[in-house]
């Protein structure tokens, strides 16, 4: 991983406020059955963009690991269609929701670069896909070029935010804070992925480094939506159904984060750690998604 992109995905992780299966029953229903709300829904889904260029490197990771291969494999070549098929719909519209074509000119112009990444980006995964192996030239290019995909989708989710942030459409609050509980998908993919990439010993401390980076978002972020942070315009749980909903996602995430900040202190992992993150990163990022799904709808 070379020193710029390093810089980029950390400039995007320090700052909080900047703010799974797919698609579940609420969201392919139609926009009248869940009072649909245009700026909620592209927010919900750029931000789920995020998460799919984690869980996808994530994925190639545990091939490369040689765990569960064949799960990993059919997950990745899920995902890959995915990002590819929601990418489309953010741009031009359609997709389950019928969503309207974007057309905000710097939203575009950076969908764009989106665009112009993933190509590369799935080149490299077609040819994972194909082969069911991980050569050591195209990990170093996932590993690369994920946090590049990562940054330029953030930069989209952004903008998706401000074109919608007003007080016609959809307050900044609860725009900041839905983009927040949107980026703990991602974070929960992303965490799993550094943590792998410790596991298959490629780039050790970088990893190492990144996942403590990851951890300690994750978990500073969680503490933000769950009590509020006003400094940041970062809202409590409107209800007690979502409050009960981080409850429930806080309890699988604290052992998952006492590994964390083991292999980031500089343990090893052992097969133990290595089976419970496998299992709880996914078991993590669903619950999670049912809390996002949970602030669009109300």
């Amino acid at each position: 991983m070379n020193k710029s992109s390093k810089a980029r995905f950390g400039c995007f992780a320090g700052i909080i406020a900047l703010a799974m299966p797919v698609f579940t029953p609420s969201i392919v229903a139609s926009q009248e059955e869940q009072g649909f709300d245009l700026g909620k829904y592209r927010i919900d889904i750029a931000g789920r963009q995020r998460m799919l260029t984690q869980r996808i490197a994530k994925e190639i990771c545990f091939i490369e690991l040689g765990y569960k291969v064949d799960m990993h494999h059919d997950m990745l070549e899920q995902d890959y269609h995915l990002f590819d098929e929601i990418l489309h719909v953010l741009r031009d519209g359609g997709g389950a929701m019928d969503l309207p074509p974007e057309e905000d000119r710097r939203t575009l112009e950076e969908l764009e670069i989106v665009f112009g990444h993933w190509e590369e980006f799935a080149e490299e995964i077609e040819t994972i896909i194909a082969s069911n192996e991980v050569s050591e030239e195209a990990e170093e290019h996932i590993i690369e070029e994920n946090l590049i995909l990562l940054q330029d989708m953030n930069d989209t989710v952004f903008l998706i935010e401000q074109e919608y942030a007003n007080p016609h459409t959809l307050e900044m609050a609860d725009a900041v804070t839905l983009n927040i509980f949107a980026r703990q998908r991602m974070l929960s993919q992303k965490a799993a992925k550094d943590f792998c990439y410790v596991a298959t010993e490629h780039h050790v401390e970088e990893e190492r480094a990144d996942l403590a980076e990851t951890q300690a978002l994750f978990s500073a972020s969680l503490g933000a939506i769950l009590n509020g942070y006003e400094p940041l315009g970062i809202v409590p749980p409107p209800t007690e159904a979502i409050e009960a909903q981080l409850d429930i996602v806080a309890g699988i995430w604290a052992p998952m984060e006492t590994i964390f900040k083991n292999i980031s202190g500089g343990g090893v992992p052992t097969a133990e750690d290595i089976e419970l993150i496998a299992a709880e990163n996914i078991h993590l990022q669903n619950e999670m998604n049912k809390a996002v799904q949970m602030y669009v709808e109300q």
